[in-house]
This record gives structure tokens, C-alpha cells and sequence, in this order.
């Protein structure tokens, strides 16, 4: 019910002026939209009606300091009418930049915010301290937003707050050191420390990483080093290493439970044969603990043969944990006047190890059409093949308005 409350919010805002000064208001209906689709845990056929809101009301003041965004939905499932009219407020705050002296922005609502070490949706309060020679300090908190499949869940005692230490400086160096806490009825549940870089020394050459560290697990359970590369015009390279080690809140009962380390070691290519043609390739090496690891390869085209038509194709063949996977995807795009037709087929086949074998397919058709430059429509179905469903249809029609 409040999240229906924050929607008529957004409603009306977009409908009456804030204040004399004459404001920007921008409001996109990102969608209304009806879907279908088969329920995998109830095996039944279902109608869904979606309403998508989002709001910008810009240069409120006359500086063009303060602004307010909003964005938002409501559901309702039509075949199943004992559910009530579901909301999610994704985000809605008053945003206030160069509230002094070029050296604070702050952010106030329910907002996103995402540092190295932590990063949820917040009911609180965001502030960025800048422009303190290359140095800047963000500071962060509020009640947690933890959003299930179309509703919210957590109390008043749910909290996530933390602050990061960033460097901006020469060859687009940016450094930031964040430290994050997460609570659970007022108990702290997570503590974090984060490491987040990228520079480019040369112009051909950009290198990036990020670490996160668990103190209560006394864990790294995350870790990201690469190298991106350009030795020609055309010629992109790129190289990577990422670990993860799950880890858990304090108290989760999953945190007594020994697991694994996942380890990747990947490397990629691109290259831009003509203005109209690219190839891309990547290998990637998986570690998921122990003898358990697999080969993964991967193939892409891109492909303008004609004017308004583009064409993508990838495959991909897995080898090793936990069985045989090669899939092909491809489709396709056709600009019409002010229509965009697109198609496409993915066709999976595996083999597992423990488990079933088989292959899964997926056709699936839209169509976008743009009625003025304001108003436009969405039409896509689809029928997966596969082990659950011998025909599984579903799609959705949407009408869109932007102004």
C-alpha cells in the first residue's frame, strides 16, 4: 500500500507545478503493458497487466540545482484474482546538486547507491562530498529496500549504511577505498571493505580492478583484475581474472556451510572488420573447486549485409563441470519506415553429467512501431521448447509514451 501511495505521488506531481519558477517535467509512461506467460511453479497459464511510471522534474529552481526523480510500477495478475494490485517504487528523491559551493551534492528519498565494498536501494539519505583537489568522499545510509519478485519485504530495523574515499587524477586514474555495514533488525548482518581502480596509462591501454573483503568471514569474497587493450584501430583485446567465494550474513544459516572458491581466467577479442562487420572470440577457464572445472569458448558475428538490417550470431561450447553445453543464438533486425522487426532462434543442447540430457529451443518475433515521436508500441511472443514445457507460449504488447 505505501508504494501505491508513492506512484499517486508520482502522478500528481507530473500533473500540477512545484513552484513558480516554471520547472522541466518530463514524465515517461515506460510501459503500459499486458503479458502472458506459462507459471513454472504452478503450471498454469497467466495474464499480467504492468504499469510502468518514470518522472523527472528538472531546474525546479531557477540555478537548475534541484531536481526530483521517481520511477516506479504496479502489477496485477488477471488470472489469479485473489492477488492484490502489487507496486514497486524502484526510486524516488530529491536530488540537490552544488548545494555548496560546487563541493556537496546530496541525494534524499529512496535512492541506489553503490560503492566498492556495499550497494543496495536505500530509504535514506546520500552525500557527496567533491572537488576537494582530486579527492571526494560519498557518505550513505538508510533503511534497506529488499525487494522480492513483485513486492517488498524487511522492518524499520533493516538498514544499510557506509562511506567510500575516492581519487580522481591523471591518466583517467580513479581510486576509491568504501567501507560498507548491513543490518538486520538493528543486528549488524555484513560488514565490508572495498577496493575499486581503473587508469589508463596509455592511450592503447586501460587497466581495472575491484576488491571486496568480508571481516566476519575474514574473507576476499570477491576479487576482479583486467587489462583492456587496443594495439590497433580496429583491434580490441581483453584479458581477465575474477574470484568469488560465497559468503553470508552473520545470521544466515547458510553461514556454517562450507563452500567453494570460484576462480575464472578469461580471455577476449574483438575486431571491427569493416564499418558493417565485427567478430568477436573469448575463452574462458572455470575453476568451481577441486578437480571441478570446465572450457568455455565462445564465437560471435556481427553483420550489416544491408542497409537497415543487422544480424547477430554467437555460439558457445562449454566442456568439463558438470557436463557438455553447446548453443547457437542468433536473430535479426529489419527497420521499416517507423517500423523495427526482429526475430530470432536459440537452440541449446547438453548433456549433464548427473542429470538429464536433451536440447532446448526458443523462437521468438517482435515488432516496435512509432506512432509519433511521443507515442510508440512493443509486440513480442515467443515458445520455448524445452524439458518443462512442450510448447511454452508467452509474450506482450506495450504502449509507450515519452515526453
Amino acid at each position: 500500500m505505501r508504494v501505491m501511495k508513492f506512484l499517486v505521488m508520482l502522478m500528481a506531481l507530473a500533473c500540477v507545478p512545484l513552484l513558480s519558477h516554471a520547472a522541466d517535467v518530463k514524465l515517461l509512461t515506460g510501459s503500459t503493458q499486458l503479458l502472458w506467460y506459462q507459471d513454472l511453479l504452478s503450471d498454469q497459464s497467466k495474464k499480467e497487466a504492468a504499469q510502468y511510471l518514470r518522472m523527472n522534474v528538472t531546474k525546479i529552481d531557477e540555478e537548475g540545482k534541484l531536481n526530483i526523480y521517481g520511477y516506479g510500477r504496479a502489477t496485477k495478475v488477471f488470472s489469479s484474482p485473489s492477488e492484490d494490485l502489487d507496486g514497486r517504487l524502484y526510486y524516488f528523491y530529491v536530488d540537490y546538486r552544488d548545494a555548496f559551493k560546487e563541493h556537496l551534492d546530496l541525494r534524499a528519498g529512496r535512492t541506489y547507491v553503490n560503492a566498492a565494498a556495499i550497494s543496495g536501494t536505500v530509504d535514506g539519505l546520500h552525500a557527496d562530498v567533491k572537488n576537494l583537489g582530486p579527492v571526494g568522499i560519498t557518505l550513505f545510509g538508510g533503511r534497506h529496500v529488499i525487494f522480492e519478485a513483485k513486492s517488498e519485504t524487511g522492518t524499520r530495523g533493516d538498514a544499510l549504511a557506509g562511506m567510500s574515499v575516492y581519487l580522481d587524477t591523471i591518466k583517467n586514474t580513479h581510486v576509491e577505498v568504501s567501507y560498507g555495514r548491513k543490518y538486520g533488525d538493528t543486528d549488524v548482518t555484513r560488514e565490508l571493505l572495498g577496493l575499486d581502480f581503473s587508469t589508463t596509462p596509455h592511450g592503447m591501454v586501460n587497466l581495472y580492478g575491484r576488491l571486496k573483503y568480508d571481516t566476519a568471514a575474514e574473507t576476499y569474497n570477491e576479487m576482479l583484475f583486467g587489462a583492456k587493450v587496443a594495439p590497433l584501430k580496429d583491434l580490441i583485446l581483453r584479458g581477465e581474472y575474477y574470484q568469488s567465494y560465497p559468503t553470508f550474513d552473520i545470521t544466515s544459516i547458510y553461514s556454517i556451510f562450507s563452500v567453494e572458491k570460484y576462480q575464472e581466467k578469461s580471455i577476449a577479442a574483438e575486431y571491427q572488420l569493416t564499418s558493417n562487420y565485427r567478430v568477436t572470440v573469448k575463452y574462458a577457464k572455470e575453476n568451481f573447486g577441486g578437480d571441478a572445472d570446465a572450457d568455455v569458448y565462445e564465437v560471435g558475428v556481427l553483420a550489416k549485409p544491408i542497409k537497415d538490417l543487422t544480424l547477430n550470431a554467437t555460439y558457445e561450447k562449454r566442456n568439463g563441470y558438470a557436463g557438455q553445453l553447446s548453443g547457437l543464438r542468433f536473430s535479426g533486425e529489419y527497420k521499416i519506415r517507423s517500423a523495427a522487426i526482429s526475430a530470432g532462434i536459440d537452440y541449446d543442447d547438453f548433456r549433464r553429467e548427473i542429470s538429464r540430457e536433451g536440447t532446448a529451443k526458443k523462437y521468438w518475433a517482435g515488432l516496435n512501431y512509432e506512432f509519433t515521436k511521443i507515442v510508440s508500441a512493443v509486440v513480442r511472443v515467443e515458445d520455448n521448447i524445452n524439458f518443462n514445457y512442450d510448447n511454452g507460449y508467452q509474450g506482450y504488447v506495450a504502449i509507450q509514451i515519452n515526453y
